[in-house]
């Protein structure tokens, strides 16, 4: 259902007034008609679609009063929607358009123009306070049925799964008691705007709420939950740069893969991607070195985090990895590289859970521990970072070991074969990547680095 209010503005009155009309449409049927009251553009709010605070037309009709008639006019219209199994007919909507103006014309009858401002206020509210009350269920409030029919259907991932509960919090902190039907087009609108003011957001990431959003409403519009169906046509437009593509390179990995990892308390004395001396005292040496591994298997393997943290031994035959993807449901074999082999030989005499081959650490974990591994190796190639914040332009650059995490080994696979001239449909099927525009960051790095090569061999040439 969708009521919209506005002025008719190729009407105006001799006053420099125009009618107020009501456009509804529910399930389909359109209702257009005048609510009988005039007003001024000036005296008009687009955005509430309602008569401003304190104005009153050239009839002599106060703000309130107007704004009541519209109240009515949506509140009754919300109820009958609710009633309703079908369609209704045009027949219909006019007769209980027709109810409620009766309604509120006896309403208002009670109210003199004459009345001072906390007079009709009163009358207004007490009025109202008489009409029966419209319980909308909340958005949020169907967020659990959605959750676990579609997880279900489509088996999430914990990480979809991550991504969802965060759209609920949103909702619940943006307007936690409003319905379905509020995220018409300026719904939306809202919603997009509190994620980037109220709750800082930069564009990328509320980017991926708003799909999130947009799954939930076309999944309500599909259970007939609501008849607002402006998600399916509305495109909102989101300021995104595409981040760089954060891999190690052969040397910085073979670091990784060999460095003695400190023990827990030693001081070390490293320096910034400015050359400026700091301390850091070493705080977890067994998570880092369960990191390190973990990590290292992914860069060896092309294997994102939530498949290495999930081998079993049985999945191990004679040096053939055969793994079913936990996001894509690929089966995949993969022929383990001598060090990944190396990795797993370093665990054979451990027990874990659920006869997993590698001991398990949370994707939080696993992050924190590659930066600080990553910060002792002094991995300090300047990364600048561009993005968007509440319209703003802000451009950052960290040092390399500070954007590591754990989908940098995957990323490290992917351009090491490529750029050793592996062609990108042999690397897709070791990654399970299902179409060559997911390949084209990386093809694009590789290219770059040829490109830089040849350069450096032209330099080089010509000083001889």
């Amino acid at each position: 259902m969708k009521i919209r209010f506005y002025l008719k503005k190729n009407d105006i009155n001799k006053s420099g007034e125009c009618p107020i009309r009501a456009d509804i449409n529910i399930r389909g049927t359109r209702l257009q008609k005048l609510i009988g009251y005039t007003c001024s553009a000036d005296k008009w709010d687009d955005v509430k679609e309602q008569v401003k605070h304190g104005a009153i037309n050239k009839e002599g009709k106060d703000y309130r009063v107007i704004n009541s008639r519209i109240t009515d006019i949506r509140t009754h219209f919300t109820t009958y929607d609710l009633t309703l199994d079908d369609k209704p007919t045009s027949e219909a909507m006019l007769k209980e358009f027709q109810k409620v103006m009766n309604k509120n014309a006896a309403k208002i009858a009670a109210i003199s123009s004459k009345d001072s401002e906390e007079v009709i206020e009163k009358k207004v509210a007490a009025a109202e306070e008489k009409e029966p009350k419209v319980k909308i269920k909340p958005a949020v409030d169907y967020m659990d049925e959605f959750i676990n029919e579609e997880s279900r259907i489509k088996e999430w991932s914990m990480e979809t799964r991550k991504m969802v509960k965060s759209l609920k919090n949103h909702l619940n902190k943006f307007k936690k008691n409003v319905g379905l039907d509020f995220y018409d087009q300026n719904g939306i609108d809202k919603f997009i705007n509190y994620l980037r003011s109220t709750a800082g957001l930069e564009e990328s990431s509320a980017e991926k709420v708003y799909k999130n959003l947009a799954w939930f409403l076309r999944w309500a519009i599909r259970k007939k939950y609501t008849q607002v169906r402006d998600i399916e046509s509305y495109e909102p437009v989101f300021k995104t740069v595409k981040k760089p593509v954060i891999f190690l390179t052969q040397d910085e990995l073979d670091k990784v893969f060999n460095l003695e990892i400190p023990k827990t308390g030693t001081k070390l004395k490293l320096h910034d991607m400015n050359g400026k001396e700091y301390e850091k005292k070493v705080i977890e040496h067994e998570g880092m070195s369960i990191a390190r591994d973990l990590f290292c298997f992914c860069a060896f393997t092309s294997l994102r985090y939530s498949d290495v943290v999930e081998v079993r031994r049985t999945d191990i035959h004679d040096g053939v990895l055969t793994i079913t993807t936990q996001k894509t449901h690929d089966r995949l074999p993969i022929v383990l590289h001598q060090n990944a082999l190396a990795i797993l030989e370093k665990y054979k005499d451990k027990e874990f859970p659920g006869n997993r081959a590698l001991p398990y650490m949370t994707n939080q974990q696993m992050n924190r521990c590659l930066k600080d591994l990553c910060e002792i190796c002094e991995f300090n190639t300047p990364v600048k970072i561009t993005l968007y914040r509440n319209g703003v332009r802000h451009d950052d650059v960290f040092p390399k070991w500070s954007q590591v995490g754990t989908h940098t080994g995957r990323k490290t696979f992917i351009c090491f074969a490529l750029s050793n001239g592996i062609a990108p449909d042999v690397v897709m099927k070791f990654t399970g990547h299902c179409d060559y525009k997911s390949m084209r960051p990386y093809i694009d790095i590789t290219e770059s680095a040829k490109k830089d090569a040849i350069k450096k061999m032209e330099e080089a040439f010509k000083k001889k």
